[in-house]
């Protein structure tokens, strides 16, 4: 694929799935609202569920995580819960993801500020082998987000990281498994904002959550456009430039056990 081609497809799948993706937020101890993570929004025949990282969802357990559904206008987090087991200590959770199955508020659609959510088939589960494919995933860092106080508006923007997975042998040496994640290795100078041009990639801080997509198989011919949600962000190891995310056959099970 040449370097144009590819910018045009890292281009189309950004512009399509930033769709259903949004930046959630806490407010900072003088009421600023401070990016905090990435979500994306998913529905059923029966719900719309808002999918993250579980290490972001729970703090809405104890404090106000919101995001906006209209400009000026916040949507605080509300609905049943589902998260991944290891909330006291995260850190040793490797699931790391949470479903929040949405009410007490409006839902999705939100027109204003061109957010949707994606039809339950987008999520592809165990799509494997990880190797031979080509992936982004797609949030908005917190040290792209501004905050303009006077007029209540928040501004993101939108990046895309694009690499290959790791050989799947080189797995269980960082403690995982392929059936269950998608590993990626980071190089902060493969970024791509979102018309497609390469850019250098900021600090993920505010991108867990974000969904994981495969762009294309590099082994085949396959240029259906059509982006298939594989996997959650969830951790940036940085000493070795590693972010994984976990399969979302663990978000479907959430989202069933919910409905």
């Amino acid at each position: 694929m040449t370097e144009s081609t590819l910018a045009e497809v890292i281009e189309e799948a950004t512009q399509v799935l930033v769709k259903f993706s949004i930046p959630l937020y806490r407010k900072d101890r003088v009421g600023r609202p401070l990016q905090y993570g990435t979500g994306f929004f998913v529905r059923t025949q029966s719900a719309t569920f808002l999918v993250s990282a579980a290490h972001i969802l729970d703090y809405a357990k104890s404090h106000a995580l919101f995001y906006y559904s209209e400009p000026g206008q916040l949507r605080n987090l509300s609905g049943q819960l589902i998260r991944s087991t290891g909330e006291e200590d995260r850190a040793k959770d490797l699931i790391d993801v949470a479903v929040l199955r949405l009410s007490g508020g409006s839902i999705p659609p939100y027109p204003k500020v061109e957010k949707y959510a994606m039809d339950m088939s987008y999520l592809r589960p165990r799509y494997r082998p990880r190797t031979g494919k080509s992936y982004i995933f797609i949030g908005f860092p917190a040290t792209k987000s501004t905050v303009d106080s006077a007029r209540r508006e928040v501004t993101v923007t939108a990046y895309a990281f694009r690499n290959s997975s790791i050989d799947e042998s080189e797995y269980r040496s960082h403690g995982l498994d392929p059936n269950s994640h998608v590993a990626l290795r980071l190089d902060l100078r493969k970024g791509f904002g979102a018309d497609g041009t390469k850019q250098h990639f900021p600090k993920p801080n505010g991108m867990s959550g974000s969904p994981i997509v495969v762009l294309f198989d590099e082994d085949g011919d396959d240029r259906s456009r059509v982006f298939p949600v594989v996997g959650v962000a969830t951790t940036y190891r940085k000493a070795v430039r590693l972010v994984f995310g976990t399969d979302v056959a663990y978000v479907i099970d959430a989202i069933q056990n919910a409905a």
